[in-house]
Parts: structure tokens; sequence; C-alpha cells
């Protein structure tokens, strides 16, 4: 499988595509998850540290962490090989000097294919002596340029095993799905399946073309659909402008009315209350006056009593009698008129209380009626409820018309009129005036809603029949007569059982009425009920009338 040539990568690749989104630097030790988004190691760290768990930061994807944590998740060389290209080209193009990667003092001269490493001719003499790369192909600086663009596959580094770290890696392990050493296969991989590298890889790029070809008609189809939300998305909020826009329109409409209105009534309550308020100011200031010379006088006759001698309390008493004879007769009613005056608004705006209501296509598979009853007595009337939605579930408001019709038993048909509740309900009364079964059908927009018609038996006479033989709670033993109280309960004469049984009309349970303070057994043996709902039982064994009047 041969590389593309470096300058090609350069030219394909940007350099943000070499960046974390996290720290929005260059990939250190970077780290692929699942989904094929690569992190820094340390940033996946701190992310964990933080979240306590690993979610991809990019696609929101949980994973389980690996036993070891952020540095067991695999490495992505690929991504340190492209770091590694971009980095050597860039200091290409610029002319800076290449320091040996070795000394870090002296100008590079060499260059180890395998390790990558730029070295100077003293650390390349020794690199090429040592046990551990002395296999490796060292060429100079200008070999190494020219076989980049004649032979770039001359240059593939080799990749080495990550636990026999001394060992090129040349095969793949089907089982585990993993590049392994010769080692490996007759270790921890012996029995399984294993293939050469290169083959395996080269069938691998065969299945990744095609499912890359799928992947771009996904990519195409994704794209369209994007495209179409944003247009869904665009249209909305201009939907949304739009009528808010007509809204205000209509708000600040009324609102000049009610300011226009506003002030009139201001005005003419002004002008016919102005004489009227001016009286009653000049009466708080008259009153005002004379309060506080009454005030006055009584403080400082007050004081005189209790701190003046004889001479000094009679030596003004013609004028003190005088003044208190004058504050005495001293008028301090008013007379001024005095009308109340109240505001009373007109219902036609008032009444409602609302502007307006918003109204919604509606979605008929979400659309219900409710309270559907499973019979009703003749005479009787049911209301069902009709609740509208849209596509969410949501209950709204029906830009459509809700009607409602019914067939009697008869076989006529009747319009019957459907109360609005304003909320995205509508309540629909079926009389059961015939006995029969009654069809009611419920549409919105002329569409019948799901489960129309709604059949509705209207019945009378025996229903149907309740409890049995026993003495256990809701069975009877010689039940002599029955009556119905004014909630429609059964009543019935348990005689046998010595008590009275209660049911619901519709045969439920519940509760039982026993008398046991006579000098023989209760034994009912016939019951009538007043208006007020009081039971009076004819007790056979006592010749006597009972009633459970408290």
């Amino acid at each position: 499988m041969a590389a593309a040539p470096e300058r090609k990568v350069l030219e394909e690749i940007s350099e943000d595509f070499l960046c974390c989104i996290i720290c929005l630097e260059q990939f250190k030790s970077p780290k692929i998850l699942p989904c094929l988004h690569t992190f820094c190691e340390q940033c996946l760290v701190t992310l964990v540290e933080k979240t306590g768990s690993l979610n991809c930061p990019e696609c929101r994807q949980q994973y389980q962490l690996p036993v070891g944590g952020v540095p067991a998740i695999k490495g992505n060389f690929f991504m340190s090989n492209l770091i590694e290209i971009f980095k050597q080209r860039l200091e290409s193009m610029q002319g800076t000097e290449i320091k040996c990667e070795g000394c870090q003092q002296n100008t590079a001269t060499h260059r180890c294919v395998e390790c990558r490493y730029y070295l100077c001719n003293t650390c390349s003499k020794t690199h090429t002596n040592l046990p551990l790369t002395r296999t490796h192909q060292l060429m100079t600086i200008e070999e190494y340029e020219t076989a980049k663009s004649t032979s770039p596959v001359t240059l593939q580094a080799v990749e080495y095993c990550n636990v026999h770290t001394q060992n090129e890696v040349k095969f793949y392990c089907e089982t585990c799905q993993v590049p392994v050493c010769t080692n490996c296969t007759s270790v921890k991989h012996q029995k399984h399946v294993h293939t050469d590298l290169k083959d395996a890889a080269d069938e691998y790029l065969t299945e990744l073309k095609a499912m890359v070809d799928k992947l771009k008609v996904k990519e195409q189809e994704a794209e369209k659909n994007k495209t179409l939300a944003k247009q869904i998305h665009s249209d909305l909020t201009e939907q949304c402008s739009r009528e808010e826009r007509k809204v205000r329109m209509k708000v600040e409409e009324i609102i000049k009315k009610i300011k226009r209105e506003e002030q009139r009534l201001i005005d003419e309550l002004k002008n016919n209350y102005k004489m009227k308020i001016k009286t009653a100011a000049a009466d708080i200031d008259e009153i005002e006056l004379n309060h506080g010379n009454i005030k006055s006088a009584c403080s400082y006759i007050e004081t005189l009593m209790h701190h003046g001698n004889a001479a000094q309390l009679l030596s003004t008493k013609g004028d003190v009698d005088t003044r208190v004879k004058q504050l005495i007769t001293m008028e301090t009613k008013v007379y001024g008129e005095h009308e109340s005056f109240t505001f009373t608004s007109h219902d036609e705006f008032c009444e409602q209380g609302i502007l307006g209501v918003l109204k919604f296509d509606v979605c008929m598979s979400k659309c219900t009626v409710e309270n559907i009853p499973k019979q009703l007595w003749k005479g009787d009337s049911a209301d069902l409820l009709i609740t509208t939605r849209d596509s969410t579930g949501k209950q709204v408001i029906p830009k459509q018309p809700v009607k409602a019709k019914v067939r009697k038993p008869d076989a006529s048909w009747e319009d019957i009129n459907v109360a609005d509740n304003r909320d995205g309900t509508h309540r629909v009364t079926v009389a059961g005036q015939l006995d029969g079964k009654y069809q009611v059908t419920m549409t919105i927009g002329d569409q019948p809603i799901p489960g129309c018609p709604v059949i509705i038996p209207v019945i009378k006479g025996l229903v149907k029949t309740i409890g049995s033989e026993g003495s256990a709670e809701g069975q009877y033993n010689n039940p002599c007569s029955v009556a119905i109280n004014k909630d429609r309960d059964i009543v019935t004469a348990d005689t046998n059982n010595n008590r009275l049984q209660i049911r619901t009309r519709l045969g439920t349970f519940k509760k039982i009425l026993k008398f046991k303070q006579f000098m023989k057994l209760f034994r009912p043996r016939d019951i009538a009920i007043s208006s007020d709902n009081t039971n009076y039982i004819l007790d056979d064994n006592n010749n006597q009338v009972v009633s459970d009047e408290n």
C-alpha cells in the first residue's frame, strides 16, 4: 500500500485538522475514540476528572473507560505521523537549520527512517553501532529529501509491537483485530488466525473504499436534509416574526384606542368634579384652621390648669370663658356636597379578557375522544370530551371547525352542539331520549376523529343481574324487596341475611346496613325511600317499621 507524497498530504490537510478541539492546539499524544474523533491525552484526562465519565466532546457519545484509564485508549499513530510530516515540511519551507535530535546541539546531517529522528554525524555513528538500532535505515538529509520526491514508499517508518517493543509488526490477528509481531503469534495470539499485515491492509482498503462510497451517499443525504431542516427553521423563524409583528400591530392599535378613551374619560371626570374638588379643598383648609385653634386653646388651658396659681388662673378668666364659648359654638361640619363616582367598563372588550388565540393544524391520529360511557339510562345524558393535539401530542386549538352529529335509534340524524372550551378541548353532550343504540360521529375539518363513530347504548328495563346466592359481601339470601334511592343506588332487603345491601346503579358494592338493637333478629321484608333519601324498612320479626335516619 503506497503512501502519498508528503507535498500532496500537506496540500490536502489543513493545520486545523491536526488541532484538538478542546485545547485548540496541535495534538499532543493523540488518542482516538471509537467514533473516530481524536483528542489530546491530557485533554481527555482533564475531561474525565471533571465529568466522571468518558463522553466524546464532539458527538457526545458515551464510552466505557478502559482498564488503565485514558492512557489505555488507542493512540492515533496516523495523526502523530501527520503531525511529524507537517512539522518537518514547515521547517524545510522556512529554511530553518535542523538540529540533531540526539545531542540537541550539532546540526543534523542524517535521518533515521524507522525512528524518524534527525541526527548529526557523531550521533548517527552511535545509532548505527547500537544493537537496537543497528538494522535501521539511515540516510543523509539530501538522500532523504530526494527519496521523498522520487520514492516515498521507501521512507515508510517501521511500526513496532506495543508488547515486544523491539519487534517489527508484520502480521494481523483476525481474531483480536490488532497488528502483532512474530512473538505475539506464538504467545498471546498463539491459536488465533493471522494474516500478512500488508495483505490484510490491502483487503481492508478495498472494504474501506466501499464503505466510504456508501458513507458519501449518506453524507449527501444528510447534507440535503440539513439544508431542508435549515430552510424549515428559517421559514418558522420568519413566520413567527411575521405573526409576532401582526400581534404587536394589533396590540398597538388597541392601546391607542384605549389611551384616547382613557384621556376622554379623565378629562370629562376632571371637568365634572373640578368645582366639587375645589370646594372640598376649601373645607379642608377651614377645618384644619379651626382644628388648630381648638387644639391650641385646649393646650393653653390645660397647662394653665396644671401649672398656674390661683391669681394666674383667675386673671384671664373672662378671656378664657369667651374664647371657649366661641370655639364650642364654632361650626366644624362639612356642608360641601359629597357624591361618589365610579367607572363602569363596556363588556364588549373586557368580557373576553383576551386579544385572540393562536390556532394550529391538528394531527388526527393524536386527537382523542374521552368520557365515553359504556351505556346510558334512558333520559340521562353524557358529556364526551374531544381533545385536539398537534403532531408532538401537545394540546392545541385547531384551525379547522369541530363538529358532531348523532344517529338515533329511529335512524334519524341530528347535529349536536359542540362547546369550545378555548383550550384545545371541546364538549359534546349526548342526550339518551330513546332506548337503543346512538351513533355519535365527531369530525375536525370534515375528517372523522379516530374511534368514530362512537356507539352508546341507551337502555331501560332489565340491564344486568347483580350478586349471587350466599351470605358474603355482595351476596344475597332471599332478597324480598328493592328500591332506588336519590343517588340512584340500588337498596335491597337481604331478608335471610338480616341486613340491607346498597350497590351503585352499575352493580358495584357500596355498603351494608344492619340493625342489632332489637329484641328479635332484624328481618327486613320491604323498603321505601323518602325524598330526603331516608330508608324505611318493614321489620317482619319485630313487627315494626325501622328507619336509618340519625
